[in-house]
């Protein structure tokens, strides 16, 4: 019943922006020219992308021990709607729709009200991400990954509803946030918070440092941690204990370094599990990263978060990328641990178009749902902005 209520808004919501889109254009005062968005004291913009492309991967991502599979996938159709009433108040509304094989997902994204104070001060009401982990809060555009790591996806959490109330400096930020997965249909309650700092930061030099925790309540239901290892199309095949669960804590390091052309970042997380027995299970994760631009272009930093690259050059942007990323999902002699190698090669065509290559070796040990735990994967992303 929940699923289909998020449903029903979701597209009522964006059914009823687009029906008065028309009338904020008339309501907009005289002296505002509409040239897709506004320039006077109200504001509003449409925006998002589409991604999509191609998995081919072995027997290791296929639970069944299929040797072979190759499957076309949407990763995103996403529109977004943005608005904002003078400096202070500003909303966000977006829906996503993605194909992989026979899964199809529609998926309500950002939903929020925010207010915005003096000294970057910002409140916001609503669906968002949680304050938590450098490459979560990353948005799939400025990714330069086909998926994020098997660290990141594996621990770090998502969207959910909630207020969160922070200070996002250029070179300094905190956020603090309570949040439920009750409107989701779920049932975990969190506090979450995140600090960063950036002692260094300067246009061709970047030092980051971030720190994030989360603690959970997870109202003694089955708790298990499914991955998918970095392949959007893939069956769940990494896979931690299952067991109901009372709480749990959440921590997470992360560091990035940005030299020019050269863009380092790690991470590290663990995750402390209470059983409804009282029993602790620790669960870890980390992945080191490297991105190397082949034309003259560099990332770009602000407010605790990099984002993607604007392309010098008419002819684009080239960027080879290297990935270690690993997870402990084993505790009592139960459970998998793995690692993921990529390599990946990236062309950025202005900053609206791009392609990512990537290569990927996975290693598993412990328990495993594969039949044979063997076979590499190639993925394919296009990805078009607007």
């Amino acid at each position: 019943m929940i699923g289909e209520l998020r449903w029903a808004l979701l597209v009522v919501g964006l059914t009823l922006a687009f029906m008065l889109q028309p009338l904020t254009v008339l309501a907009a005062p005289p002296e505002t020219e509409w040239n897709g968005e506004w320039s006077g004291e109200w504001g509003g913009e449409w925006g998002g992308y589409l991604a999509g492309g191609v998995d081919h991967y072995g027997s290791f991502y296929d639970q069944d021990g299929e040797s072979d599979t190759t499957r076309a996938v949407l990763r995103n159709a996403k529109l977004q709607l943005e608005l904002a009433w003078g400096e202070q108040w500003q909303a966000e509304l977006d829906g996503s729709y993605q194909i992989a094989g026979d899964k199809k997902e529609l998926d309500l994204g950002d939903a929020f009200l925010q207010f915005n104070g003096a000294r970057r001060f910002r409140v916001t009401a609503g669906r968002f991400k949680e304050p938590f982990g450098l490459e979560r809060l990353t948005s799939y555009t400025d990714l330069n990954t086909s998926e994020r790591s098997v660290a990141t996806s594996a621990f770090a959490p998502g969207r959910s509803t909630g207020i969160m109330a922070g200070q996002f400096r250029k070179s300094a930020t905190w956020a603090l946030g309570v949040f439920t997965e009750e409107p989701d249909g779920g049932s975990t309650r969190a506090v979450t918070g995140r600090v960063t700092a950036a002692p260094v930061r300067s246009h061709a030099r970047v030092l980051h440092l971030g720190l994030a925790a989360s603690w959970r309540d997870l109202d003694h239901q089955r708790f298990q941690i499914r991955d998918e290892g970095e392949v959007f199309s893939a069956d769940n095949i990494i896979r931690s204990p299952r067991f109901d669960a009372r709480d749990a804590w959440l921590a997470g390091l992360e560091a990035a370094w940005l030299a020019g052309r050269l863009t380092l970042a790690g991470e590290a997380m663990m995750q402390s599990v209470q059983r409804s027995n009282g029993e602790r299970w620790q669960f870890q994760g980390a992945y080191l990263q490297a991105s190397l631009f082949l034309t003259p272009d560099q990332r770009r930093y602000g407010r605790g978060e990099f984002k993607g690259v604007k392309p010098q050059h008419a002819a684009g942007a080239v960027e080879v990328v290297a990935r270690h990323s690993t997870v402990d999902l084993r505790d009592r002699g139960i459970g998998a641990e793995a690692q993921v190698m990529l390599l990946g090669l990236n062309y950025y065509l202005g900053d609206q178009f791009q392609v990512r290559l990537n290569y990927l070796w996975p290693d598993i040990s412990g328990n495993s749902l594969m039949a044979n735990p063997d076979g590499d994967a190639v993925t394919l992303r296009a990805v078009l902005s607007f």
